[in-house]
């Protein structure tokens, strides 16, 4: 079970060549940047006024908006039910975009007692919105406390996620996407910060019902966790019992639901994003939400 926590670390912790700049807001394709704005405008617009056609319009095929609790809608059920998700829009606070080689843009922010991740593509209709995910805010301020690792003996493991999942890649971006996966996950299971960095977008944040965490603040984690229980510190995470990939030239959108049992339902749906820069696949976005 992954922990929550920012430590700051003793002074003669040596994290070796670990390279981290601060998130940016701004990353490229700024002649792109009215354009997306003017989608999320014309989005809430046509929100406002009931507009299904020129909702229908702002909306990939493949859109989904994932509840709070888990429970999805598929783009022709949000068209069928437009004032819930007009209504679910409403409300922004304290929102962050960022660009993404101009072929993605996240935008972060809070609504209704809830944080949210909004991911948009670039296609040829112009920017589409692609995935509408809705996370709870923590009830209780989370513990930060260091805790020793009591793995399961899917943990000991580790067989899925951190050696093989449900998913046979379908290109050369997938493959790519799917080692650096392997990669991070390894490095959870096993803490390593330093491989995890080189893996992890400088952009990259994770956002799950326990909180929300930087890529610096993901590291210190790893860090703190190896140097108080060594290299057997971490967890792999839960199990992925369906995967989903969606290409973008160099950014690639994965959808999964995992849990603890293959046999038993899922209880969480997990966003990710993905993107190479030139210099490989690293991932820039994680976000979950519990399925209850």
């Amino acid at each position: 079970m992954r922990r929550f926590f920012a430590p700051a670390l003793a002074a003669g912790l040596a994290l070796g060549a670990i390279s981290i700049a601060l998130p940016r807001t701004m990353f490229a394709a700024a002649d792109d940047a009215p354009t997306i704005r003017q989608a999320d405008r014309s989005l809430n617009e046509a929100l406002a006024s009931g507009d299904k056609k020129a909702v229908a319009a702002l909306l990939d095929d493949r859109f989904l908006w994932v509840e709070a609790n888990g429970k999805i809608h598929t783009k022709e059920q949000v068209l069928d039910d437009l004032p819930q998700f007009a209504a679910d829009n409403e409300g922004t606070m304290d929102a962050r975009t960022t660009d993404f080689l101009g072929q993605a843009e996240r935008v972060l922010g809070m609504h209704h007692n809830q944080r949210f991740a909004h991911l948009w593509v670039k296609s040829p209709a112009g920017w589409q919105a692609f995935v509408f995910l809705n996370m709870p805010i923590p009830k209780e301020r989370p513990d930060t406390t260091a805790k020793p690792p009591a793995p399961t003996e899917e943990d000991k493991i580790c067989e899925n996620p951190c050696k093989t999942l449900p998913y046979k890649p379908a290109n050369a971006a997938e493959e790519g996407v799917l080692s650096a996966w392997f990669r991070l996950k390894m490095d959870e299971w096993h803490p390593n910060p330093e491989d995890w960095s080189a893996h992890a977008d400088d952009a990259h944040e994770t956002i799950t019902p326990r909180g929300d965490m930087l890529k610096l603040q993901h590291v210190e984690e790893l860090a703190e966790e190896r140097k108080l229980y060594g290299p057997e510190g971490g967890s792999g995470g839960s199990q992925v019992l369906s995967m989903k990939m969606f290409n973008f030239g160099n950014v690639v959108i994965m959808e999964t639901f995992q849990g603890r049992n293959p046999a038993a339902k899922p209880n969480s749906w997990h966003l990710r994003m993905f993107l190479n820069r030139g210099d490989g696949w690293k991932i820039a976005l994680s976000g979950q939400t519990n399925i209850s």
